[in-house]
């Protein structure tokens, strides 16, 4: 902001104005209200436009369209840290103070008597220049505290992963259809990924989850009981228009009449009951056990937003995934996704090496 610092001085034609007067004023050192009162002996109303503002575009903006407006301009650099403060006066009474640091830029914008059109339009131009803040994926982790369960929000990290290098061919259709659903706002249903251990549920999950703008809240299969808690309306009354995540999902999805409990009765009420339609829950189980055994309940039309079984890669989608990886061996029969990747490893748990590339970590 140096060049432009400079380059504003020359525009105004005026020096910085010394600080006279009460002096007290600036004890505590400089900043828009105080610089405000001694130009203006009152106080301010002020509007904070936010630390996400590119000010170069800002200052060159103010330049170029309000250069004749500029009444006087005040730096104050802070010594031994990579911040610099840039006041500029313009109009009847309005000091706009520019913050360029390391971490975060702001704009506040302070006034009194000046028309609040003219204040209104220098809102509106300053705002086009927000930064676009890169949304790092996350989710809410349920855990159960002192005062009953809460949630812990963990950063995921984005995969690099191809749906059509690592599944075959018929989930690319499935892979949209959910997508487009858990995108939609104000939404319900629920989606069922079975298949075996290594097949590549998680980590088509990981991924999932950072093609997401919503919440996620993430139900670990040890806590699989809570379904049933009442404390988990609660949390999820608090969390409303979100994906909620059951991973190892079986002890819920069990049929009722073989054996199941009222968790099934919990997780129906939440897909498609009335309190779905308060909650706009999308609810992702995933498990391991034969879709057969589940609750037919589950798998009604209009409850069901997609479901889809996780099998070995066929041996050409095996072969191909096999060669881009770099491995110089011959695939003849169909594969699991952990078996592809770990081939150079004498033997592996595919649950354990499938989950170990989800890579969570607390925020």
């Amino acid at each position: 902001m140096k060049d432009l610092i400079k380059k504003i001085v020359q525009i105004s034609a005026i020096k910085a104005s010394p600080i006279e007067g009460d002096k007290q004023l600036f004890l505590r050192g400089v900043c828009e209200e105080r610089l405000f009162m001694h130009w203006f002996n009152t106080f301010p109303n002020s509007i904070d436009l936010g630390d996400n503002i590119e000010v170069d575009e800002a200052v060159e903006h103010i330049i170029s369209h309000y250069g004749n407006e500029i009444k006087d301009v005040f730096l104050n650099n802070y010594k031994g840290e990579t911040i610099s403060i840039l006041y500029i006066r313009l109009y009847e009474d309005t000091v706009i103070s520019i913050s360029d640091g390391h971490y975060n830029s702001n704009v506040d914008i302070c006034y009194r008597i000046t028309p609040y059109e003219k204040i209104e339009k220098l809102v509106t131009e300053i705002s086009r220049f927000e930064k676009m803040k890169k949304r790092i994926p996350r989710m809410s982790l349920i855990h159960r505290s002192r005062n009953g369960l809460s949630t812990v929000k963990l950063k995921i990290n984005t995969p690099q992963l191809k749906i059509e290098d690592n599944y075959n061919d018929d989930f690319s259709l499935i892979h949209e259809i959910i997508l487009h659903r858990l995108k939609q706002e104000d939404d319900k249903g629920l989606v069922l990924l079975h298949g075996k251990p290594g097949t590549g549920k998680t980590s088509y999950l990981r991924y999932l989850i950072t093609q997401l703008e919503k919440d996620v809240i993430f139900l670990p299969p040890n806590m699989a009981s809570i379904i049933t808690d009442p404390g988990l309306i609660e949390l999820l009354i608090e969390n409303q228009n979100s994906i909620f995540v059951i991973e190892d999902a079986e002890n819920i999805l069990i049929d009722r009449e073989a054996g199941g409990s009222s968790a099934v009765s919990a997780l129906l009420n939440l897909t498609d009951g009335l309190l779905s339609d308060c909650l706009n829950i999308q609810i992702i189980c995933t498990f391991n056990t034969d879709l057969s055994k589940l609750d037919r309940a589950l798998l009604r039309k209009g409850r069901l937003i997609a479901r889809y079984e996780f099998k070995e890669l066929t041996v050409r989608k095996a072969q191909a995934l096999s060669d881009k990886l770099g491995f110089n061996k011959k695939i003849e029969k169909p594969t699991t996704l952990t078996d592809i990747y770990n081939q150079n490893e004498e033997s592996c748990d595919s649950r354990t090496t499938i989950q170990r590339q989800i890579g969570f970590k607390a925020s």
